[in-house]
């Protein structure tokens, strides 16, 4: 008895750990985005790097929001300014 209340105790326990994790959705491409242009980002210091850092948040904030289109259309600017090949 006792080893059975044990692993439905463990059992409850991992299914609700594991809920949170399930109940995030990626974000796709936007991560993708985001990815590239902080990785050239992290490297550079100069202006098209700094309008880049602020557009990357736009991206994220339009993304969360639904609005895809509009956040891959902020990516690709960001993307032309960094001269990242998309």
């Amino acid at each position: 008895m006792a080893r059975t209340i044990t692993i439905l105790v463990a059992l409850v326990c991992l299914a609700w750990l594991a809920a949170p994790a399930m109940a995030q959705q990626p974000m796709g491409d936007c991560d993708a985005w985001v990815g590239k242009i902080n990785s050239e980002v992290g490297i550079r210091v100069d202006d098209a790097s700094h309008n880049a850092r602020l557009k990357v948040t736009e991206i994220a904030q339009l993304c969360k929001e639904g609005k895809t289109a509009e956040a891959e259309q902020a990516a690709k600017e960001a993307m032309a300014t960094l001269g990242i090949k998309q």
